[in-house]
């Protein structure tokens, strides 16, 4: 049996204004999950890295005078904690994890303590009903290591959010020749610039297929002129995942003059050149440049 603790409204209590987090819940990481039909709660603090946690039962549940089912306890927990309805409230203390009795969130402490457990108050206040319940969570064990852990995760996932963000604001270029003979998506046999940004672009295993590795906006142009023949009444595309976004009709004059796009790209966008035909070619006479601007 988990200990709960519940208490009507006490008058005087602060109430929350509409669409306001209290600062110190926004160090906290929260979970409510229904859990083998009962209540779990987790809150973690992204700083001190303590882990607080309990498991309401159906039973502990109602005798907190939570009646509801776990799925509509979750929502109420949910609302009040983002502050938007403003006949709710989320406030979090602290108290001795080995008192029993009812708690009042006057007489607990906003500071932790060791051997303090974490109380929730989830306030209801209305014209027509008012009522306050306390869940209590217990601290979790966790060693030196497992802070450790936790602080290294954190550190890598925040020089991952800043990596990404300078790639953002980053620009490159890339450019590659074909030397292919006949239709289909032309393969990249050699690159005459290679990626100035890494992560920008990778190609497919058979060359066909340049594949965006970084969200923005990108420039995307080709020319593909012949080294001996004139040219005939043959097409090229720019595509997109498959789609056209820059063709050119009739290569009569030596080959396909250029072409250059600006579009949105998204990572792991299919970028690919798409020809019924293209005579003899070197690098000397083609490109297809990609640029991240």
């Amino acid at each position: 049996h988990f200990n709960f603790a519940f208490s009507m409204a006490q008058p005087g209590d602060e109430k929350q204004k509409e669409g306001d987090t209290p600062q110190h819940l926004n160090e906290y990481r929260c979970v409510f999950r229904e859990s083998a039909d009962s209540l779990y709660i987790l809150l973690k603090n992204s700083k001190t890295k303590r882990a607080f946690t309990n498991t309401f039962t159906k039973s502990t549940l109602k005798e907190m005078d939570l009646k509801q089912p776990i799925n509509k306890i979750i929502n109420l927990l949910e609302e009040a904690r983002c502050g938007q309805k403003p006949e709710l409230s989320f406030k979090i203390a602290f108290g001795d994890a080995e008192n029993a009795e009812q708690q009042n969130f006057a007489n607990l402490s906003k500071d932790y303590a060791k051997g303090y457990a974490l109380y929730i108050f989830v306030g209801i206040d209305n014209s027509y009903f008012s009522a306050q319940y306390a869940f209590k969570l217990l601290e979790q064990e966790q060693s030196e290591l497992d802070i450790l852990r936790d602080i290294i995760t954190d550190m890598q996932d925040e020089i991952a959010g800043l990596n990404a963000l300078k790639k953002r604001g980053q620009t490159g270029v890339a450019a590659w020749y074909t030397e292919h003979t006949g239709g289909g998506n032309l393969p990249m046999l050699g690159a005459l610039l290679e990626p100035t940004l890494d992560g920008m672009v990778t190609l497919s295993a058979d060359k066909t297929t340049i594949i965006i590795g970084t969200n923005g906006l990108y420039r995307i142009s080709m020319e593909v002129n012949f080294t001996a023949a004139t040219g005939s009444s043959h097409y090229i595309h720019m595509q997109v995942n498959g789609s056209n976004i820059g063709s050119r009709m009739g290569s009569a004059n030596g080959g396909f003059g250029h072409i250059s796009r600006v579009v949105r790209l998204n990572t792991d966008d299919k970028v690919t050149f798409n020809t019924n035909h293209v005579y003899q070619t070197t690098k000397d006479y083609n490109c297809f440049t990609v640029e991240k601007i």
